[in-house]
């Protein structure tokens, strides 16, 4: 996700003036504004919504006869500006302007830029030797071919990223061309001698203002002690909803992220164990010892510690069918996967990988572990400690073990399934998930119906199967999706369709301004033949596999992220993983929740 910058800049020293001008669109438009001094001529003022919203600097401009730029980067892919004097529109430009689909030549020409209009502003600019020349270079923009190459490198330093790669281990990349809309956009607002451009709303208000000139000196719209008091009622709501869950005996109890000693968060990991409990850890940056909590019932009760030597790293954990063992797979530099014998408590084998340990899994036999790692999953002896093979695969996370012990499925780029035969480490199908329709997508973004991004096939985010091996349980971008194993099996090229669906719901956030559909997690209900999924809509929705029935079991109070989603081995509780504000950026980024919730008085 790329940079969002958006503000409109003003000529003038008239800050009550302005301040007056905002206030009433404030009202008008239901947004919140930040209004800087007067540096170096301009007045700045910043719009909720990441400065994307197209009517308030036309609105601005009805009520203001001087310069004003209406400046915006929209997600590091373009640079967009409008010039306003005497009220009229007088140019628009964009880097790319059929960057949301195919324009008229005619608007496409409108969107070139004019530097000859800036003639009578630069004159008005004090020791300021810009010329006209110089706003024509920094509107020029790179070939076709030159974008599409730098496209290409920066997709494969992204995919370097995703799986843990350090900044040395990753090839250099000319960072003014790759991020070419950015240097413009800085470029062009230095030639004009306008300060404090490379910012939006969210971010100043995320405290993301270290170089940000007289940032004490701005003033919010409304007055931020109104939305302070909404803040506060809106965390009363919430409380006071938790309490009343917890009265209940519905939550039984919630997990508080330790503190963090940096700017990341604490991450949490958990498993069920063989009973009715779960062990619980925090992950953060860095080698420290990692510390594993046995949480059972009376859920009040403090929990055990689990005494074994684990690094902070840790990524996933697993727990063997009969409970002896623990697996883990690491990340942060750590490229290794470990295996531990819960009775002894000791580390017996380190499995190196290349890269971080995403995916980690026990055969029903507990005689192979199971580990992924990019585009390579090794096969390990829990019996001799010994490697069986390394099976190469496509880019991927995720993997799951049918119950026969025989088959192993994988995914490659999210939108593939891979079929391993576990007996012969060989992939033995791909199969790719149902493709979507553009026109569709497209119709449903004019009627603001539909998410944002568009992808080409559905993307797969966890996969399992029910204790009989007859159904796969799939948690996918557009929701939860169950395919008849041996239909799958007996595919060629493609998932077949699923015999039951349940739609995710699509969630509108305005850090950036964005519509996201996504299932993270799935778990399934043997004895009720139920799969319970959790996603971006801050609920648990359960799927009857007999009728297809689909409902919501928990809307969690806040209606935060729910990122995880673990059910009790008894069946009798489940453990969810939440972030409220999930897209919120910077040091307000609040931290993780893990609660436990009384299943049995939800069904």
């Amino acid at each position: 996700m790329g940079r969002f910058y958006g503000s409109i800049h003003i000529r003038s020293t008239e800050t009550e003036q302005i301040t007056e001008i905002v206030k009433k669109l404030a009202a008008q438009e239901k947004l919140k504004f930040l209004i800087s001094p007067c540096i170096n001529g301009w007045i700045s003022v910043y719009s909720s919504k990441s400065g994307q919203n197209p009517t308030v600097a036309p609105a601005i401009a009805q009520q203001f006869s001087g310069h004003l730029l209406n400046l915006i980067l929209y997600d590091d892919d373009f640079f967009y500006y409008e010039y306003y004097r005497s009220h009229q529109l007088i140019d628009a430009y964009s880097s790319e302007p059929e960057y949301f689909g195919t324009i008229s030549k005619e608007e496409k020409s409108r969107l070139t830029g004019k530097p000859e209009v800036f003639a009578d502003l630069l004159a008005e600019l004090s020791n300021n030797q810009t010329s006209i020349e110089d706003i024509a270079e920094v509107l020029t923009v790179l070939s076709l071919e030159k974008r599409e190459e730098l496209f290409q490198k920066s997709l494969e330093v992204l995919q370097q990223l995703e799986v843990g790669a350090t900044s040395a281990e990753i090839s250099e990349l000319p960072d003014e061309e790759v991020f070419a809309a950015e240097r413009q956009f800085s470029g062009f607002a230095q030639l004009l001698n306008i300060s404090n451009a490379s910012t939006c709303y969210e971010y100043l208000e995320d405290e993301e203002d270290k170089v940000i000139e007289r940032r004490e000196e701005f003033i919010h719209i409304p007055d931020p002690s109104i939305e302070l008091a909404h803040k506060q009622r809106e965390k009363a709501r919430r409380d006071e909803a938790l309490a009343k869950l917890n009265r209940a005996g519905i939550l039984l109890t919630t997990i508080s992220s330790p503190t963090p000693s940096g700017q990341f968060p604490y991450i949490p990991i958990s498993i069920p164990d063989q009973t009715g409990g779960f062990f619980i850890s925090w992950r953060g940056l860095g080698n420290q010892p990692l510390e594993i909590k046995h949480y059972t019932e009376p859920w009040n009760n403090e929990p055990t510690n689990l005494d074994l030597p684990l690094e902070q790293n840790a990524y996933v954990m697993q727990i063997s069918p009969s409970g002896k063992f623990l697996a883990v797979g690491h990340a942060s530099g750590s490229w290794q996967a470990t295996l531990y014998n819960l009775e002894q408590k000791q580390l017996i084998k380190t499995i190196p990988h290349v890269r971080a340990t995403s995916g980690i899994q026990f055969t029903p036999n507990e005689e192979i572990i199971v580990s992924r790692s990019e585009d390579e999953i090794i096969l390990t002896s829990i019996k001799n400690l010994q490697q069986i093979a390394v099976i190469k695969i496509g880019l991927g996370s995720k993997i799951a073990i049918h119950p026969n012990g025989r088959h192993l499925l994988a995914n490659e780029r999210e939108s593939k399934l891979a079929i391993i035969d576990l007996n012969t480490q060989k992939v033995v199908k791909v199969l790719s998930t149902a493709a979507l329709d553009m026109t569709a997508w497209m119709a449903s973004i004019q009627t603001g119906e539909g998410v944002t991004s568009f992808s080409n096939n559905e993307m797969i985010f966890k996969m399992d199967f029910s204790p009989d091996g007859k159904w796969l349980l799939c948690a996918m971008d557009k929701g939860v999706r169950i395919f008849e194993w041996n239909e799958v099996f007996s595919s060629k090229n493609k998932l077949p369709l699923p015999i039951v669906a349940a739609p995710s719901e699509i969630v509108t956030f305005d850090d950036p301004p964005s519509r996201m559909a996504t299932t993270y997690d799935i778990a399934f209900d043997r004895q009720r033949n139920t799969l319970l999924s959790c996603g971006l809509e801050g609920k648990v929705k359960s799927v009857d596999l007999a009728t297809g029935e689909s409902k919501v079991l928990l809307e969690l109070p806040g209606k935060p992220a729910v990122i995880q989603l673990n059910l009790s081995r008894d069946l009798a509780t489940f453990c969810t993983h939440s972030q409220p504000n999930m897209f919120k950026r910077g040091r307000n980024q609040e931290p993780f929740i893990v609660q436990i919730w009384n299943y049995l008085a939800l069904v």
